[in-house]
């Protein structure tokens, strides 16, 4: 931007022809009006030149040296008709241009300032009169033609073409954006997945473990009660083969009180037999219990999300279902007696043989 009016060297000259001319006398009213519209200009060019430079760019471009070297001139010598008039329909232009930029509503004298121009044209030479037309008429578009080649306009364009661009860049951006989230969903979907296959697995880790010691403990379990059941017949038959064959020859019944150890035999292997077969059946109704909980520990958080969901339009749905998976797969127990239990019904039957 060209600085004009803010210079101090023109700020005075303007100041000076200033009062030069309301020193002056007029006798008609073409001239009075005259005076008093230019020397009202030139006052506001010297109050607010900050404005006046930036509002009239065009003008100081085209015709600043002009206005200041007749200003710079006349001022010194007499002003004349001809000089007021240059002065007046150079000011003119520059109040045109000023106010294109002022708001509608506040253009103040100008309104008054250009029906003057207008109406006294032939009070002007042909020259000026020219120049007043094309202020009224060509200068607005001339002023557009001038902000559209100049620097800033061109600044402006490149800006909203860099802003187009930026648009189209933000358009592929956006597109791009909802594919990733797209994208980013179907990870999600993906993690959560993961994440309710994971989240017993420690739990699901502890049953396995558990159940890996218990399939131990069933196959030993099983393999003691197979013994035991195979010695109680071994034992059986033992003593009735020598029973039939006749092998001792009684002489009283009493003699057989030598059958009384093989029978005491028979009897605690048949109670450790009672004893193993109820430990085998405890150990398998715990395993069934274990798979139970490790089958539980798969389904369970989509279960939890489902029971919510579903329970809010029907609260008694699942009670049956949740009735049958969370009972006990047996449900009662025998209790298991104890080895100390066992000889005491052995102790109890021998002194009953004894007193017979």
């Amino acid at each position: 931007m060209k600085i004009y009016f803010a210079d101090e060297n023109i700020k005075a000259i303007i100041s000076t022809y200033l009062k030069e001319l309301k020193k002056l006398d007029f006798s008609d009213d073409f001239e009075r009006s005259r005076a008093g519209f230019l020397a009202l200009v030139l006052g506001s060019m010297v109050r607010d030149c900050e404005d006046w430079d930036v509002n009239s760019q065009f003008n100081i471009h085209h015709i600043s040296e002009q206005l200041t070297s007749n200003l710079d001139k006349n001022y010194r010598e007499s002003l004349d008709a001809a000089n007021i008039n240059l002065i007046f329909v150079l000011a003119f232009r520059f109040y045109s241009e000023f106010q294109l930029y002022t708001a509608h509503d506040s253009t103040g004298p100008y309104d008054a300032i250009r029906i003057f121009a207008k109406e006294n044209l032939e009070r002007f030479p042909k020259k000026l009169s020219d120049h007043i037309n094309y202020t009224l008429y060509d200068m607005p578009s001339a002023i557009l033609k001038f902000m559209m080649s100049g620097q800033d306009f061109g600044i402006m364009r490149e800006f909203l073409k860099s802003k187009e661009i930026a648009a189209q860049h933000k358009k592929l951006w956006d597109d791009e954006l909802i594919k990733k989230k797209g994208e980013v969903d179907k990870l999600r979907e993906a993690l959560e997945k993961y994440k309710i296959g994971f989240n017993f697995v420690a739990l699901y880790a502890g049953f396995n473990e558990l159940g890996r010691q218990k399939k131990v403990e069933i196959r030993w379990a099983r393999t003691f009660m197979l013994m035991i059941g195979f010695t109680i017949p071994l034992i059986m038959a033992y003593s009735l083969y020598h029973f039939v064959n006749k092998t001792y020859a009684f002489a009283s019944i009493n003699e057989l009180v030598i059958f009384i150890p093989a029978f005491a035999i028979t009897l605690v292997m048949l109670y450790y037999f009672r004893v193993s077969l109820a430990n085998y059946n405890s150990i398998r109704a715990q395993l069934m219990q274990i798979e139970l909980r490790k089958s539980l520990c798969q389904f369970i958080q989509d279960y939890s999300k489902y029971s919510s969901e579903i329970s809010k339009e029907n609260a008694g749905l699942l009670s049956k279902f949740e009735d049958i998976i969370f009972s006990n797969i047996m449900t009662s127990e025998e209790k298991i007696p104890s080895t100390f239990d066992g000889l005491e019904q052995i102790a109890t039957l021998i002194k009953a043989v004894k007193v017979k």
